[in-house]
């Protein structure tokens, strides 16, 4: 049964297409990343991260089970 010229290469412009939408996909996200670094970059030449408090992390497994909020 003979192909039709539109259906020969279907597959080819699928994947090509599915290819450059992934391309442009990872692209922006890269662009996305390199503007978020560089914004914090410049936030913390001014000193907004100076005073940030640090948490202590929990070493013992003692976790204060009260919570601040709604309880259901």
């Amino acid at each position: 049964m003979p192909k039709s010229k539109t259906r020969k290469n279907h597959k080819q412009k699928v994947n090509a297409r599915n290819s450059a939408a992934n391309n442009e996909k990872s692209r922006t996200q890269n662009a996305q990343k390199e503007f978020i670094k560089d914004l914090i970059k410049k936030e913390q030449e001014n000193g907004l991260f100076d005073n940030n408090p640090t948490l202590e992390p929990v070493l013992n497994g003692l976790i204060d089970g009260t919570l601040a909020g709604p309880s259901f």
